[in-house]
């Protein structure tokens, strides 16, 4: 049992964090219905990328109305903050005072907790493939994206966007075509389909253009049934004006 309730159009500062630091500290605000039973989530990652591997926790708590801090600190600052991680790796998840790490953990523990992971065992199951599917597609582009070369960095990125991904959107497609219903995973909003929106809209279209979902128009719908959702509309706007890309 949750409070689920939609957040108010608002995205408050922290006190003691001052306009134009580099480390920010926000805090989503719900509606004025009080949760008094709601836990209190700090999620921590680097200011840099803006979305990187903590965006898709971001997407969940915001879609299911959520209220939590968004604590985004400087690469500067990690060699003090590592050694208080689990695992020496962010993101990390506080709840209640409690922590946790590894992403895609805290974000199946997230998707559970506010209804997102499926409506039941063999849904949740398939929603952890397809997540689980988008961590291995983040880990394919980490050799480019550290390639300190541009001239192989490109080669590496169109290697990447002509074999992985390519490979990898037609077998989604087909995925898609057989589920006939629009999303992922049953007949319903799951978090497969926000890590799918973050991979491929938020990071792919984003940094590569739109011209590899030519011919995948069922997940070109998925993408775009996402983006719309009020949700996650008003928090993409907000952080795109908020945080400018700096990778």
């Amino acid at each position: 049992m949750y409070c689920k309730t939609p957040w108010r159009s608002g995205f408050n500062r922290l006190k003691g964090q001052k306009a134009g630091r580099s480390r920010h500290t926000i805090r989503i605000l719900q509606t004025d219905l009080h949760c008094s039973n709601m836990p209190v989530y700090k999620l921590r990652y680097f200011n840099n990328p803006r979305r990187g591997r903590a965006e898709l926790a971001r997407l969940i708590l915001h879609q299911a109305g959520v209220e939590f801090e968004d604590i985004r600190f400087p690469h500067s600052e990690w060699p003090a903050i590592k050694p208080s991680t689990p695992f020496g790796q962010v993101p990390v998840l506080e709840v209640d005072g409690q922590v946790l790490a590894q992403s895609n953990t805290i974000a199946r523990y997230l998707a559970r907790k506010y209804g997102l992971a499926g409506k039941n065992d063999w849904e949740q199951a398939l929603a952890d493939m397809y997540a689980d599917n988008i961590n291995d597609l983040l880990n394919a582009a980490v050799p480019p994206f550290m390639e300190k070369d541009p001239v192989k960095q490109k080669e590496m990125y169109e290697k990447f966007m002509a074999e992985t991904i390519a490979n990898h959107v037609v077998l989604i497609e087909k995925q898609l075509k057989k589920n006939n219903t629009g999303y992922l995973v049953g007949n319903d909003l799951t978090w497969a389909d926000l890590a799918y929106y973050a991979y491929f809209s938020d990071f792919l279209e984003v940094k590569f253009g739109s011209a590899f979902l030519k011919d995948a128009p069922l997940l070109k719908a998925l993408i775009d049934r996402v983006k719309a959702l009020p949700n996650i509309k008003k928090w993409t706007e907000f952080r795109n004006s908020k945080y400018p890309e700096e990778n």
